[in-house]
C-alpha cells in the first residue's frame, strides 16, 4: 500500500517561479494544485488518474488495494463481487479455479470443489445425484432435453442433414429407444467403450441372412429380418445429444454402405470425424475439444487419423476408403 504526501499550494505569484506542468495532462498549473513526492496535479481527477482502478467498480484505488490473481480491487467486497463460489456464491480469499474437456472453467470454495463431478462435464454438481446415480450440474442441467417428443424431433434432425451431407436418402427404418443408464449399459454390454468416458448413445444391428444360388454357379446374398435401433440415454444435454446422435447415425450409415467394418479406430474415428463436422456446421466447436484431447487409441487414435485423411482430400468418398 503506497502513502502519499498532499501539500495544497496556491498558484505561484507571475514572475517569482516558473511554471507547474502537470504530470498527467501535462498543462501549465494554474490555481490549486496537488504536490506529491511523484509530482505535482492540476486536479484531483489528473491526480486520481495515476492511481489503479478497481477490476470491479471501476474507481480508482485511493486508499488501498487488494489483489488476486493479478487484478486489482478497491476493496474485498469488490473482489468478492468478481471472486466468488460458483455453487454456494461465497466470497473467496483463495481461488480454486477447476476446468473441464469443454474448455469451461469455473472457481470454488475447497468445500464445493470437493462435491461429485457432473455426469456430462464432471465440473462439480449442485445438487445431490438423482435416482438413477446422475449428478447433472447447473449448467448442463439449464439444457437437457427431458421431452421423448423432442428427441426423437432432434433424431429425425440430424438423420436428414447426414443424409444431405453424404448425399445419401435412407428409408430404412431406424428404431430410437431412450432408456436409463443402467439400460444403455445393459444393452453396450461389452462393446467398447474409453476408460472414464460415460456413453451417451447406442447402436444396435440385427440381420439375417440367405443365399440364392443359381443354376449358373452364381449366389446371390438377401439380407432380410433387419432390425436396426439406437438406445439414447435420457435427459441428455441438448448439444451432447445432437453430437450423439451424428456419431451413432454414422455408424448406420457405414453398415448400410459399406458393412462391417473390421478395425474399430477406423470406424469409431470416422463416425467422431462426422459428429465432429456437424457440431462445426452448427456451431458447436467446443464438444470438439474433448474429441482431440481424447488419449484412447480407438476414439482418440482413429478420430484424428481419420480427420487428417479428410483434411487431405475434403471428399467423404475418398475419406470412406481408408475404412473399407
Amino acid at each position: 500500500m503506497k502513502k502519499f504526501l498532499f501539500v495544497i499550494l496556491v498558484a505561484v505569484i507571475p514572475g517569482l517561479l516558473s511554471a507547474l506542468e502537470c504530470e498527467v495532462c501535462r498543462k501549465n498549473i494554474h490555481g490549486k494544485y496537488i504536490k506529491t513526492a511523484n509530482g505535482a496535479y492540476c486536479s484531483q481527477e489528473c491526480y486520481h488518474s495515476t492511481f489503479p482502478k478497481c477490476e470491479f467498480c471501476k474507481k480508482p484505488c485511493t486508499k488501498r488495494n487488494v489483489q488476486m490473481m493479478g487484478r486489482t480491487f478497491c476493496s474485498k467486497s469488490c473482489m468478492h463481487k468478481i471472486f466468488h463460489c460458483s455453487l454456494c456464491l461465497a466470497g473467496l480469499d483463495n481461488v480454486i479455479t477447476l476446468s473441464n474437456f469443454f474448455g469451461d472453467s469455473a472457481f470454488f470454495c475447497q468445500k464445493c470443489s470437493r462435491r461429485p463431478g457432473c455426469y456430462y462435464c464432471a465440473m462439480p454438481g449442485d445438487r445431490p445425484a438423482g435416482k438413477d446415480g446422475r449428478v447433472i450440474c447447473k449448467k448442463c442441467r439449464s439444457t437437457l432435453v427431458t421431452s421423448p417428443k423432442e428427441v426423437h424431433s432432434i433424431f429425425r434432425q440430424v438423420r436428414r442433414d447426414l443424409a444431405g451431407m453424404f448425399k445419401y436418402d435412407a428409408k430404412h427404418k431406424i428404431e430410437l429407444k431412450i432408456v436409463s443408464p443402467d439400460e444403455l449399459n445393459k444393452q453396450a454390454g461389452s462393446i467398447y467403450m474409453p476408460e472414464n468416458s460415460k456413453r451417451m448413445a447406442l447402436m444396435r444391428y440385427s440381420n439375417k441372412i440367405t443365399e440364392k444360388r443359381y443354376s449358373n454357379g452364381k449366389v446371390k446374398r438377401i439380407v432380410t429380418d433387419e432390425k436396426c435401433q439406437i438406445f439414447v440415454l435420457s435427459n441428455v444435454p441438448k448439444d451432447m445429444l445432437y453430437d450423439a446422435l451424428a456419431h451413432e447415425l454414422t455408424h448406420d450409415y457405414l453398415r448400410h454402405n459399406i458393412g462391417k467394418v473390421n478395425d474399430l479406430a477406423l470406424e469409431e474415428g470416422f463416425c467422431e470425424l462426422i459428429a465432429s463436422l456437424y457440431n462445426q456446421k452448427r456451431g458447436k466447436d467446443y464438444l470438439n475439444r474433448q474429441k482431440e484431447a481424447q488419449k484412447d487409441p480407438v476414439y482418440g487414435g482413429g478420430f484424428r487419423k481419420m480427420r487428417a485423411i479428410y483434411r487431405k482430400n475434403r471428399s467423404f468418398s475418398e475419406t470412406l476408403k481408408s475404412v473399407r
